[in-house]
């Protein structure tokens, strides 16, 4: 039984078509049965990867024709729609390209294709599901390239279809989060379909990854990966190796050559340099041809020893600001100090990220100790249910801070995480805050069930352009955070000692008073 794999970015130019393109020349000279399929139908083309190194024989009509001809129950066997790629010595790999190349009414057909009337009155779902069973059937690896954000069609590719997703991202905050949240969705929808699935596993693979002159800012984003990431890698990773080890060695590196045209790295450079891509390539194609089995092969793990296990380093959590030193450890039942609750906003969420390390550097001036603190950055809100990490954070967490915007208290999730920490107010006697709000923009009015906490006002430091050190406003600015600091720090030091039954109220469990 074949493997569908599909390759996914949440935010383009990661090199999602060439990645895809140079792992399926890989596995078919390994002799595996292989269909390439180009599901990013706005923007296809993944064919010209091949036409610059092999002889690709054209005829079928490609992705599109098989749609519009299944929406009329006049589909032909799909092996019809399909091209091959003769890559030397008898190898080839298949090709269902999106269909321009055959199509010239290709974007007026893509454009009238009607995707609800094609799965409520063609029996679309019936339609893919038997693709799938006979492409599991007559294939080794089936390799999708999807296109990229969130949309209803990519969601055929990121749950519908595949066995595996390859989970492309840049060093930018928007493409790391995007495509983690995206993968999160897609594993909570997969538990709802109708038909019975796996789960879904999901490689996390960093791409343009450039290191040379600037190791320690490399560094940086490789442990913001490891965070991100980390509930992936414990579905298949075995517990003593650590992401980071995995990480380092398939990130792909940034070669400006292959920037120029639809090269293969694979051909034109081969596997063998540890510095080029096809070595990446390779060992992504070496994993996915193992099954995931023979990670010991595939990477070099030997040269890596894990740190013996810490009370501190129980449980790594994605998107979460994580410290050495810990104030809290998890023998008290804690494991996170505090949880920063906001709610998203492109103009000030740089400015948070900063703030927070700032934050936790003055933790550290008036308490002598680091806090542990869970700030789980959201590039979207795809659902309203929790993530383990997020629900284990919330039940966890000494205290909570609240940076106050105008959609604090208006957004389901900030309003459901100020009503987890405020029903454990109440449980406690005598009566005292483990709330403490930060007000970043916006006016003073909060709601009548939020009035009685004192706030700090950060307002005129997040708004504008990013503060130079240094500056009048940057001293101002850290003497505002260090004053917060001395706030958090009493708070985590009085905190209530742990009590299993902290309640935790999900964003399903609101009702209209508590969003008015």
């Amino acid at each position: 039984m074949g493997v569908i794999v599909t390759f996914y970015s949440y935010k383009g130019g990661v090199g999602r078509s060439m990645a895809l393109a140079n792992i399926a020349v890989l596995l078919g000279q390994r002799r595996q049965r292989v269909l390439v399929v180009d599901w990013d139908l706005e923007a296809p083309g993944v064919e010209r990867y091949f036409s610059s190194s092999f002889t690709v024989s054209t005829g079928g009509g490609g992705l599109i024709q098989l749609l519009l001809d299944a929406s009329r129950k006049q589909a032909k066997p799909y092996s019809k729609y399909l091209w091959k790629v003769s890559l030397g010595g008898g190898a080839e790999i298949s090709l269902l390209t999106s269909g321009r190349e055959q199509d010239p009414q290709y974007a007026k057909h893509l454009e009238e294709f009607d995707w609800n009337r094609f799965f409520a009155a063609s029996d679309g779902g019936v339609v893919f599901e038997d693709l799938r069973a006979q492409w599991k059937r007559d294939f080794d690896f089936v390799l999708i390239d999807s296109r990229t954000g969130l949309s209803d069609i990519g969601g055929i590719c990121t749950i519908l279809l595949p066995d595996i997703i390859v989970a492309m991202f840049t060093a930018n905050y928007q493409s790391l989060y995007g495509t983690r949240d995206v993968m999160r969705l897609a594993q909570q929808a997969r538990q709802k379909l109708a038909h019975q699935r796996m789960a879904l596993t999901v490689l996390p693979l960093p791409a343009r990854f450039g290191t040379r002159g600037e190791f320690h800012e490399a560094q940086k984003w490789i442990a913001r990966f490891e965070e991100a990431f980390a509930e992936f890698f414990d579905d298949w990773l075995p517990s003593k190796t650590r992401s980071k080890d995995i990480l380092e060695q398939i990130k792909i590196p940034q070669v400006d050559y292959f920037g120029f045209g639809e090269r293969l790295a694979v051909v034109e450079q081969g596997t063998n340099d540890p510095e080029g891509m096809g070595f990446v390539y390779n060992k992504v194609a070496r994993l996915l041809h193992g099954n995931f089995a023979n990670l010991k092969e595939v990477f070099d793990l030997g040269a890596f020893e894990s740190p013996p296990a810490r009370e501190q380093d129980a449980s790594p959590v994605a998107g979460a600001v994580s410290a050495p030193g810990v104030v809290a450890s998890a023998s008290d039942g804690y494991q996170f100090d505090v949880f920063v609750s906001y709610a998203r906003n492109p103009l000030t969420d740089d400015w948070m990220r900063d703030m927070i390390t700032l934050l936790n550097e003055w933790i550290e001036e008036t308490s002598g100790r680091t806090a542990r603190i869970f700030f789980d950055v959201k590039e979207l809100e795809v659902s309203l249910s929790l993530t383990h990490a997020a629900e284990n954070a919330l039940r966890h967490s000494k205290m909570m801070l609240a940076l106050i915007s105008p959609r604090y208290f208006v957004g389901k999730w900030t309003i459901a995480e100020w009503r987890t920490f405020a029903a454990r107010e109440r449980m406690l006697s005598p009566r005292r805050s483990i709330i403490v709000p930060a007000v970043i923009q916006g006016g003073d009015a909060f709601p009548v069930w939020a009035r009685d906490h004192e706030w700090v006002d950060l307002r005129k430091f997040a708004a504008g352009p990013k503060i130079q050190p240094n500056s009048p406003l940057y001293f101002r600015l850290n003497e505002a955070i260090m004053g917060l600091a001395k706030i958090v720090s009493q708070t985590i030091a009085g905190a209530p000692a742990f009590n299993k039954k902290w309640p935790v109220v999900l964003p399903t469990q609101l009702d209209a008073a508590d969003v008015s």
